[in-house]
């Protein structure tokens, strides 16, 4: 069984930081735009709810819902740039990863950094 959106704690919108997606449309769920056919059954398996208030939109995964948060409402960034000096910080741990191929001699200042020659 899914866990439900809505045992997750509600999130705190920023002031001033909501923005617009840029990718794909998401449905939204509403009680007077029910779905026809194959798009009905396609809604009713999107249970997790964005919870806020004026937003309603809808997702299959929960990490998506997670993911819509932080970049649309929260704009949290927890993952962070662990290269000394650099300080760029991410939503998404994919991003940072992506991220850390600029820093192609990290092993070797990490390695540094352990030993104490830093």
């Amino acid at each position: 069984m899914r866990k439900n959106a809505r045992t997750l704690p509600i999130p705190v919108p920023v002031p001033n930081l909501t923005k617009k997606s840029r990718g794909r449309r998401v449905p939204i769920a509403t009680a007077t735009n029910p779905g026809r056919g194959q798009r009905d059954a396609a809604l009713g398996a999107r249970i997790y709810l964005c919870d806020v208030s004026g937003c309603g939109k809808c997702f299959a995964r929960g990490e998506h819902l997670k993911r819509h948060i932080r970049s649309i409402h929260t704009y949290e960034k927890p993952h962070k740039c662990p290269y000394p000096g650099c300080g760029k910080e991410f939503s998404r741990h994919d991003n940072l990863g992506q991220h850390m191929k600029v820093h192609k001699d990290y092993p070797k200042v990490l390695e540094r950094m352990k030993t104490g020659d830093a």
